[in-house]
């Protein structure tokens, strides 16, 4: 997603590696097709980790986007770059509805929530990466690098198991506890491996996965939790931090005019701050998420994400009607948005996603929330132009800070915590029930009826 940053001015210069140079709509559709191409692998490879297993829905992701790498490197022409990104979003598209399957299944449950944020952290690191690459080294010294990391995923997932719950659904009991052994650190004939390898059949019993929308709304309780997952994961979308990240650079600049202000750094060098902000709360949110909660920890982030964008939108406000404001502070609020954004905004929607739905259904919901989040992406950065050309910044902000803190009452009132709960808990919660209250009535009717 970052490789465009530190090579659009190299792209549309005098000197580019295309001939002819790209033009800014040329860099528009590079951008902006990532999107497009995204939503439809979704579905596609939603699909195929409920038929043919996680793992293998992972090999075919590496397989589009060393193809796209390869493109860039055999040609540098506006229609073949489009064509590459088109490519790198399919594969994309497919990691990110896959991969956060295959890390849920495979982890235990106490540590499933730091887990299940690598997915997050992982793409923090490659921005930062690409920064530094693109600042240090030449065109397509970085691209060969690029080329090598999906096909050194490739072959490093072969020699990875397929996932418990999906060889438990192949009726692998035996391959199922040796994989557990191995991921466990213990016997295949340890007690607790022979335990969940229990748990798991009974989770699956007549609970074949497919992608299959009927059966998720045909439940009322599945669907009610569709729409918590949903709307937590749009919430992201739609706080504004995307649009952050995009309007980053004309923010730094403004912040350098101030002359009370000795902030001056190159769009590279901005980048690679902006980068570090966010593996900084990347990293933080993995050691946070299976102590403070999802719950707590995602409104804490929402709460500080709309303080910041108020304090941007009240930055430019005060900009346009000519009050002067020290420097840092734009930047200081910028930094917080992405620092929150990375912390609990980002990575904890996909962690609650997984953690609110059975085997059967998690593949479907996990398409289905990703084919629309991407595709709100994509719309999100064609319009955000246009928008703040018709109500200006300060209301463009001020709109996403308004979602963040709303966003904020949201999980305190209708979303249930996941943290170390069973699916039984969590829709126990969100039927308005208590789970302890019917177990009581069960056993009362129990003794009575032994009394009896």
């Amino acid at each position: 997603m970052g490789w465009i940053s530190p090579n659009k001015k190299l792209l549309m210069g005098k000197d580019s590696p295309s001939n002819p140079p790209l033009t800014e709509d040329d860099i528009s559709w590079m951008a902006s097709i990532m999107f497009i191409f995204a939503p439809i692998a979704v579905f596609m490879y939603g699909t195929a980790a409920d038929r043919f297993g996680r793992k293998r829905a992972l090999l075919c992701a590496s397989i589009p986007i060393s193809i796209g790498w390869a493109i860039k490197l055999i040609s540098a022409r506006p229609v073949a770059l489009i064509a590459a990104r088109a490519l790198i979003g399919f594969g994309s598209g497919g990691g990110f509805v896959v991969c956060p399957l295959y890390v849920k299944e495979i982890s235990e449950d106490s540590i499933r929530g730091m887990t299940g944020t690598f997915v997050i952290f992982s793409q923090t690191v490659g921005n930062l990466l690409i920064f530094v690459l693109g600042d240090l080294l030449p065109f397509h010294t970085v691209l060969w690098i690029l080329l090598a990391v999906p096909l050194v995923h490739f072959c490093v997932l072969l020699k990875l198991p397929e996932t418990p719950s999906y060889l438990i659904k192949c009726g692998k009991n035996e391959e199922t506890a040796k994989v557990l052994g191995w991921l466990r650190s213990l016997p295949p004939t340890d007690k607790t491996i022979t335990e969940e390898v229990d748990r798991l059949n009974i989770e699956q019993t007549k609970c074949e996965p497919k992608f299959s929308p009927r059966l998720l709304f045909s439940d009322k309780t599945a669907l009610k939790a569709f729409w918590v997952a949903l709307i937590v994961n749009l919430t992201r979308e739609f706080c504004g931090c995307i649009a952050v990240l995009v309007y980053a650079s004309h923010i730094f600049t403004e912040a350098g005019k101030d002359q009370n202000s000795s902030i001056s750094l190159s769009p590279n060098k901005q980048s690679i701050v902006l980068a570090a902000v966010q593996i900084f709360g990347s990293f933080l949110a993995c050691q946070l998420v299976d102590r403070a909660g999802r719950k707590p920890l995602l409104a804490l982030t929402s709460a500080l994400a709309g303080f910041s964008l108020c304090v941007l939108g009240a930055w430019f406000y005060l900009q346009s009607v000519g009050t002067a404001l020290a420097g840092w502070l734009p930047i200081a609020a910028l930094c917080t948005c992405i620092f929150a954004d990375a912390l609990g905004l980002q990575p904890l929607p996909f962690v609650i996603m997984t953690e609110m739905f059975g085997f059967q259904l998690r593949g479907t919901v996990a398409t289905l929330i990703m084919a629309v989040s991407l595709g709100t992406d994509f719309a999100l950065l064609k319009l955000f132009a246009p928008l703040n050309s018709w109500i200006g910044y300060h209301y463009t902000f001020w709109g996403f800070s308004f979602i963040c803190l709303s966003n904020v009452f949201y999980l305190i009132f209708c979303v249930p915590e996941t943290k170390m709960r069973s699916l039984e808990d969590i829709y126990a919660d969100l039927e308005g029930r208590s789970k302890t209250n019917d177990k009581k009535v069960v056993n009362d009717t129990i003794v009575e009826s032994q009394h009896v």
